[in-house]
């Protein structure tokens, strides 16, 4: 019994390093990038059969109207731009990233990300 506790500990860790050193190599990634227009921004990633896509549209719409001029929403379609979403080294979608005045990638949303979660990481800019 104690065996197989200590194999899904064992496990549940490699999957947690797994998943860090990923999202650590993906921001490495995406800081080697830089493309802004002096003002913060988001970056989305999106491709046109991918329902949660339609979601986080509606989200950053909504984020838009919230800022305003402020900052500065540019949709990718990783479909058709493949060279940029592997420049940003995207590989689910949607992924949102929120960069900073001086165009470095501070935040990286893989999947949904709220209104919420976005207005807070833009904030901390």
């Amino acid at each position: 019994m104690i065996e197989r506790i200590l194999i899904t500990l064992a496990l549940f860790l490699l999957g947690m390093i797994a998943y860090i050193l990923l999202r650590n190599w993906q921001m490495y990634r995406a800081g080697q990038v830089t493309a802004t227009s002096g003002r913060s921004g988001v970056i989305y990633f999106r491709n046109d059969y991918c329902a949660p896509c339609i979601t986080q549209g509606r989200f950053l719409q909504e984020l838009q109207e919230k800022f305003g001029e402020r900052i500065e929403v540019e949709k990718i379609n990783a479909d058709l731009e493949k060279d940029t979403a592997a420049r940003y080294g995207v590989f689910t979608l949607p992924t949102t990233l929120i960069v900073d005045k001086t165009g470095k990638v501070r935040y990286a949303n893989y999947g949904l990300a709220d209104i919420h979660k976005l207005s807070h990481q833009l904030m901390a800019l």
